[in-house]
């Protein structure tokens, strides 16, 4: 019923879980003191889900392309590693050195939304480029 009146809610079922499987990964991740920060490059509606779910895991806010999200653009030092949720393999082999599927999406409903059950999180390091060209076209509309 609620999904009648906004076309938003159904996309929101299972953040909380997706958010959890997030820093059950990025936990072993996080960096060492001095080392560059671990951020979390997001898609779609998951950048949401990060930073409003993520503050009780001790996750950063999320950096996106997406919208008026990138022009928060990302904190100074640039990410060593990268966390991504609904970006495509081949993306991500184009523009890090190291990439690896850590785990797909899913949710305790079963639910298939547009936010969660066909995403994949990939754990991804050493960027090709430097951050602020590659920032400069990363910026997209959806």
């Amino acid at each position: 019923m609620a999904n009648h009146v906004n076309g938003n809610f159904y996309s929101e079922v299972g953040w909380p879980d997706m958010v959890e499987r997030v820093a059950r990964i990025a936990i072993p991740c996080q960096p060492k003191k001095g080392d560059a920060s671990l951020y979390w490059q997001t898609m779609k509606a998951e950048a949401g889900a990060i930073n409003l779910y993520g503050p009780p895991y001790g996750l950063p806010m999320a950096i996106s392309g997406m919208n008026s999200n990138w022009y928060r653009g990302y904190d100074d030092p640039a990410p060593q590693t990268v966390i991504t949720l609904g970006e495509r393999r081949d993306f991500l082999q184009k523009n890090f050195d190291s990439c690896v599927l850590a785990r797909r999406v899913s949710n305790r409903y079963g639910i298939v939304n547009s936010a969660v059950g066909w995403d994949v999180i990939f754990v991804c390091r050493r960027l090709r480029w430097s951050w602020p060209p590659f920032w400069k076209h990363f910026q997209y509309y959806g």
